[in-house]
């Protein structure tokens, strides 16, 4: 265990880490169900709470490839929405300061948003951005995933349609 400030970063003996962002909250990568994910969640006596998300390797490179769009619609107040797959959005909204990271379904017509997710606050998102070196040095096998909109099968407006990454709620019907 390591700390900077009243940061700190930790390692169990399963090779999760996790790292602080403050206010009780932390950004964890580990394994679920045998699969690599980044757990962005909130805790409370020492245990996770249902207040956060969990992303998939390739929804966690896109959004940390993606990090300067969010920068500058914080830094000029703009609203920015980007889709990291699956019905899981990182959303800005004009004038915020906030970063929402949250997954959204389609009950009817439109997507909305649900609970599963987290509102970064300026300082814990500041935070993520300093520690996303870090979480790509504890998962080297993110330097080979490329997100599906990049991929062979996405060459064309039917590829994207069938995805189940890219077009969660409608893919079977293509």
């Amino acid at each position: 265990q390591s700390t900077w400030g009243y940061f700190s970063t930790r390692a169990d003996m399963n090779g999760n880490v996790s790292f602080s962002l403050g206010n009780d909250r932390y950004v964890k990568v580990g394994e679920w169900k045998n699969e690599k994910r980044i757990d962005l969640r909130e805790w409370s006596d020492n245990k996770p709470t249902k207040k956060g998300i969990s992303l998939t390797l390739m929804r966690w490179k896109w959004f940390a490839d993606n990090i300067e769009y969010i920068e500058e619609a914080l830094k000029n107040g703009n609203a920015y929405e980007l889709h990291l797959g699956g019905n899981v959005y990182v959303k800005v909204k004009q004038g915020g300061v906030c970063v929402d990271i949250r997954q959204y379904w389609k009950p009817q017509e439109d997507v909305v948003p649900c609970k599963k997710g987290l509102c970064l606050r300026p300082g814990e998102y500041a935070r993520l951005k300093e520690v996303i070196p870090d979480i790509g040095a504890a998962i080297p096998e993110l330097n080979s995933i490329v997100p599906c909109l990049f991929q062979s099968d996405h060459a064309n407006q039917l590829g994207f349609l069938r995805c189940s990454e890219c077009n969660p709620t409608d893919f079977t019907n293509w």
